[in-house]
């Protein structure tokens, strides 16, 4: 009986360690289930957000190129000719469609036209020519964006992509300061009062259309001109931005020069947008990645905002700069490499070096130069000309912002 009851103790002694081990062991295949399971679901949602996002970029570009076809198409039919935009120059029509305005940022060059019938009488044009310079002339940052036709309706089919689509909200911030109207002199009796102390006077005159039966009354005149009296407007942000990118005011506003002309209304056929010309499918996929953990498609109204935009700019240059050339040793010659990649892409900018896209095997060979040789390889060996133009250009324009 002794026997009998010692080995059911025994047997008791090791069922309890057993039962607690078969217990751990499927505590622990529970746990590194619902873990796989959870690294699962991470990896598919990353997938999908992947996917999402290309096919929002596809979209992106497919309702941009059919929107401009289309409103290329119906200018044509109204004024026989259509004037593109480029980054420094601003072409906007008027809703009604017969008031077109051009502004050049570059040399502060402005033209407000009215296409009319031949048999139109002038006087009363003229009167309509001032109000339209003067409805110019006090746009706001909302209704410039409000006349872009293409940008609004490319917005409005991206609307279904919700999340990860960033929109901005326009401002009625002044385009142009009230000094750049006081300076206006107009040459004859209209609505714009005649200023005593207006430098700028304001030509009118009559050329011919492109369509047959229509002239055009053109006003031209020139609004002061300083880059660094548009700089400063964006002090606040470029600093701002600078200091949570480490990176230079300097560098932020030298791109600013060279891609807009501080020109906020800025576009491209790529198309890009904005002061630092930010292409949606690439700085703006990067540049939002670093900064929200996740990609975004940024819309026109974003980065038209010159807030959002050197924010966006700021962005993508610290990404460039940290990682993409995070391992030139060299912190100027970094800085150039930036600079190109910026206009090109990091794999173009390794053509400079190794004659093929790979920035991995371009490092060494830059490690192994000065500074001032890495600025004259890539002044003078980027495939591109338009990027062997632009870092000589950035490059000497940021000692002006010094």
């Amino acid at each position: 009986m002794k026997v009998i009851r010692f080995l059911s103790i025994l047997l008791i002694a090791f069922s309890i360690p057993i039962i607690l081990l078969t217990y751990d062991m499927t505590g622990f295949w529970q746990i590194s289930m619902e873990s796989e399971q959870h690294k699962q679901t991470e990896l598919s949602q990353i997938e999908q957000n992947k996917k999402e996002l290309e096919e929002g970029f596809k979209v992106f570009q497919e309702a941009y190129d059919e929107e401009l076809a289309a409103y290329k198409k119906n200018i044509l039919k109204q004024w026989g000719e259509f004037r593109d935009a480029s980054p420094p120059v601003w072409v906007s029509y008027e809703k009604s469609g017969n008031v077109r305005r051009t502004v050049n940022f570059k040399t502060g060059q402005v033209q407000v036209e009215i296409i009319i019938n031949k048999d139109t009488g002038i006087d009363p044009v003229k009167v309509k020519l001032d109000k339209a310079v003067y409805r110019l002339m006090n746009s706001t940052e909302k209704e410039a964006y409000e006349t872009d036709v293409v940008a609004n309706r490319v917005e409005h089919r991206l609307s279904r992509f919700g999340d990860i689509l960033q929109k901005g909200e326009m401002s009625n911030e002044r385009l142009f300061s009230m000094n750049d109207l006081l300076s206006l002199k107009i040459n004859h009796d209209g609505y714009i009062k005649v200023w005593a102390s207006a430098e700028n006077v304001a030509v009118t005159n009559i050329i011919k259309s492109a369509k047959q039966d229509k002239d055009i009354v053109r006003v031209s005149f020139k609004i002061p001109h300083s880059i660094h009296k548009k700089a400063v407007k964006y002090a606040a942000v470029v600093k701002a931005a600078a200091e949570k990118e480490k990176i230079s005011d300097e560098l932020i506003y030298a791109i600013m020069e060279t891609e807009s002309s501080f020109n906020p209304m800025a576009k491209s056929h790529v198309p890009a947008y904005g002061l630092m010309q930010i292409v949606p499918r690439t700085a703006g996929k990067d540049a939002t990645n670093y900064l929200y953990g996740k990609a975004k498609i940024l819309a026109p109204s974003f980065l038209y905002k010159p807030e959002n935009n050197i924010t966006i700019g700021a962005a993508y240059l610290h990404v460039l700069h940290y990682k993409y050339m995070g391992r030139v040793k060299n912190k100027e010659s970094r800085m150039y490499c930036a600079i190109a990649a910026y206009n090109t892409g990091a794999s173009n900018v390794a053509k400079a070096f190794v004659d093929r896209a790979s920035f991995n095997e371009a490092i060494p060979e830059i490690n192994k130069l000065s500074p001032l040789e890495v600025y004259e390889k890539l002044k003078n060996f980027l495939p591109r000309k338009e990027t062997r133009n632009y870092i000589e250009k950035v490059s000497k324009r940021m000692a002006k912002y010094l």
